[in-house]
């Protein structure tokens, strides 16, 4: 379960109902305030059955719904928790940064949570991660255009009376599916970045806890102290004399024990201070690779997709091709995938039960050819797989190159039709299949949107320069310990 931000929306229907008011500039950022809202209550839920995240756009929605599956299949048993986080002076924060294209506007909303995962199946080693973390979501909404969405629409094949927010999974009378516009404000996508200073305790919980588990350190690492001669306490180099040591009286033992006890929260303080610093130090190892890759591809991306179409920012894009990359990755039926044209892809994403975003994707190339612009990025992710008798985590970085036709335009203007396969009239999903699931014939996909055209594994090409920096930290680190020790020997003499 995720705390709601400081607006308390009570529900995700009340949410979705604000983000579709429409009207002036004002209530649409309160949509996105709502949505945004909505979305972290609904992702906590997001694994349970039947479960539907309706604050996601309909790929990001498809994508969940088919991790669900993957994961009931291989009968784990998946609990995600949101708890809130009690930062000191810090609550959800909406419209983070925003940019603008031709017919969007992207933003980012943050909220801070504590994020607990635990999947358990017979057979398999428990798997259980709590981390403080800040997620954060990407809003997409649309600039200008009349809001429709609680507009009534009469089904072509039932004749029944719904609104177009109703018709977005189908008719719930008959069934029909129906290809229309997104109606937005939605999340297109999200990501967790690492937060130490999340918590849902108070700093004095923290300095005690983070005391307590390091006693079993800290009692044997100080004993040295009460095996001295009480004559040789006044120097401190005579700790490391084992001839001035003496074998302390009872009481003398427990007194220790007492009195380590009772430090223990302020060794608790700097344990968990530590415990932050080398976090710190870890993430900036993990993630400078991946910030020095993308770099300038905001940039690069605008400036060559402007001669193209200015009607995509980057974040638009980097939002909409992970959400694909990952339903690519859950999808069991990848070949019958409207947006996939990957000649070959084989068994490596079988085994994956959790892929996250690293909210790093970069832009490597664009090139256009026979109509179509291609653009090829690098994006970085976790992905957690199942080995069997339990599950591993490991960073990955994958090599997507996209690809839409450069003939057909943009567009926002609001569409509906129904979806009928043109070899035996049936209606089904074209979205998540360009098969028709009743007589197996293949329907042309969608011209306007973007396909994925290939995808590599490059995580060995980052691999060195992740060890590079790792590397460059320790020596750091050590060239600072070395530096202090000197100068404590130095004053010493």
């Amino acid at each position: 379960m995720c705390a709601e931000n400081n607006q308390n929306w009570r529900t995700e229907e009340e949410a979705i109902a604000l983000a579709s008011s429409g009207g002036s500039t004002g209530n649409r950022q309160e949509a996105r305030d709502a949505v945004a809202s909505a979305f972290r209550v609904e992702l906590g839920h997001a694994m349970e059955p039947g479960a539907k995240v309706m604050s996601a756009d309909r790929e990001l929605r498809y994508c969940l719904e088919l991790q669900r599956d993957r994961i009931a299949r291989k009968n784990i048993c998946f609990t995600e928790e949101f708890d809130p986080g009690k930062a000191p002076v810090r609550s959800a924060a909406n419209n983070v940064r925003s940019w603008q294209d031709g017919h969007y506007e992207t933003s980012w909303s943050v909220g801070y949570i504590n994020h607990k995962k635990t999947a358990e199946r017979d057979g398999m080693k428990t798997f259980k991660r709590k981390d403080p973390q800040s997620i954060c979501e990407t809003i997409v909404d649309v600039r200008d255009g009349e809001d429709v969405s609680g507009d009534t629409y009469c089904c072509p094949n039932c004749g029944a009376v719904a609104t177009i927010r109703e018709l977005q999974e189908g008719c719930s009378q008959c069934g029909t599916s129906f290809r229309m516009t997104e109606l937005y404000p939605k999340v297109g996508n999200y990501f967790f970045v690492p937060d130490p200073g999340v918590s849902t305790d108070p700093i004095w919980k923290t300095m005690i806890r983070y005391g307590l588990y390091s006693l079993p350190v800290t009692i044997p690492l100080f004993s040295p102290m009460i095996l001295l001669d009480q004559s040789s306490t006044s120097s401190l180099l005579s700790l490391v004399s084992p001839e001035k040591w003496t074998v302390p009286s009872l009481s003398r033992v427990i007194a220790y024990i007492i009195a380590m006890i009772i430090m223990s929260p302020i060794i608790g303080y700097f344990v968990w201070f530590l415990s932050i610093f080398f976090a710190g130090f870890k993430t900036l190892g993990k993630e400078t690779p991946a910030a020095l890759s993308v770099g300038s591809s905001r940039k690069r991306f605008a400036s060559q997709m402007a001669k193209i179409s200015p009607a995509y920012t980057f974040e638009t894009f980097s939002s909409k091709i992970t959400t694909l990359f990952r339903i690519l990755v859950f999808s069991d039926s990848r070949e019958s995938l409207p947006f996939n044209a990957v000649k070959e892809i084989g068994t490596d994403f079988d085994n994956v039960v959790d892929c996250t975003f690293h909210g790093w994707m970069s832009c490597k190339k664009i090139k256009v050819e026979n109509n179509s612009v291609y653009v090829t990025g690098d994006v970085f992710v976790d992905t957690t797989r199942d080995l069997g008798d339990r599950l591993k985590v490991r960073s990955e970085v994958y090599q997507i190159t996209a690809a839409r036709r450069t003939d057909v335009p943009f567009s926002t203007n609001f569409s509906i039709a129904k979806i009928q396969c043109p070899s035996c009239g049936a209606s089904f999903n074209s979205f998540k299949s360009k098969n028709c699931p009743y007589c197996g014939k293949e329907c042309e996909p969608p011209k306007e949107d973007w396909v994925i055209s290939d995808v590599k594994n490059v995580r060995k090409k980052y691999l060195f320069k992740r060890v590079f920096w790792i590397v460059v930290v320790i020596a750091i680190l050590a060239l600072s310990v070395i530096t202090t020790l000197h100068s404590i020997q130095t004053g010493i003499r």
